[in-house]
């Protein structure tokens, strides 16, 4: 566990974000959902490592064991803090995993810095195109009542709020698919965000617009679970164009931590072909 500072908050003092490195080889950089940690990303990093790459995981602003500024948690800041972690680590020919808000992180790296030493994306259960529901975006799966909902809860007590959504994460249709003990680990991840990011996250995660940005420019897989209740695919990850597609049938969102093997078989080929 490194701690590497990346930006600033407003202009004082420098962001210091935590990450893991791990391996040789090719690197792939894994960015995490809303409100979970990098350590969502534990039945990747050693599938990865040992099929030869290098794996670099880090922690969001305000997330995990990275510093808890007061403000930096829209696109723009996370794609300035991703733009950083590449520069400071002198990484090149790269794939970035993104999973839900982090997916939509990457989209809008590519849009701010361009497609330069990024040799492809992974998109998981993507926050994508635009979430909040409005009369010019009637496709938006979350309703301006929801987003209140969730924010109120938020607000007067998150630890319930968290253990709602995390529950909803591997939730397909009336089945849970994981067990509470695994489900303590998620739950453990968002009580440990700051409350500041957790809310200020969620207002970045429904309310971004990022319909005219999904021109990808590099090679594109999306992975989607069939059964995703957070962003159901024919809203999210079925508008998102030009690449490959795998949607992982009776998988809810969480589908890296409940389908992992098939996840892993999925991203690897991707890797091992692009």
């Amino acid at each position: 566990m490194v701690y590497l500072p990346v930006g600033v908050d407003h202009g004082r003092t420098p962001v210091e974000l935590c990450y893991e490195d791990h391996g040789d080889g090719r690197p792939v950089v894994l960015l995490h959902d809303w409100p979970l940690s990098r350590h969502m990303w534990a039945a990747q990093l050693p599938a990865l490592v040992e099929a030869g790459y290098r794996v670099i995981a880090y922690d969001h602003r305000g997330f995990g064991d990275s510093a808890r500024p007061w403000g930096g948690y829209d696109y723009d800041s996370l794609a300035g803090d991703l733009r950083a972690v590449l520069e400071r680590l002198e990484l090149s020919d790269v794939t970035l995993v993104g999973a839900g808000m982090g997916a939509a992180e990457i989209v809008h790296y590519l849009t701010r810095y361009g497609s330069a030493g990024i040799r492809g994306v992974v998109l998981v259960g993507a926050a994508l195109p635009y979430l909040y529901r409005s009369y010019d975006n009637p496709q938006g799966p979350w309703t301006p009542e929801h987003l209140d909902h969730l924010r109120a809860r938020l607000n007067t007590d998150r630890f319930t709020m968290l253990d709602t959504y995390v529950t909803r994460m591997f939730r397909a249709g009336e089945r849970v698919l994981l067990s509470d003990l695994h489900r303590d680990h998620y739950r453990a991840q968002g009580a440990a965000a700051s409350p500041q990011a957790l809310d200020a996250g969620l207002a970045t995660l429904a309310r971004s617009d990022l319909r005219g940005e999904l021109a990808l420019p590099v090679p594109s897989l999306v992975i989607h679970g069939e059964q995703d209740e957070i962003t159901p695919f024919a809203e999210t990850g079925a508008r998102i164009g030009g690449g490959d597609v795998e949607v992982i049938q009776g998988a809810p969102h969480g589908c890296q931590a409940t389908h992992p093997l098939r996840f892993n078989r999925t991203l690897l080929r991707f890797l091992a072909n692009g």
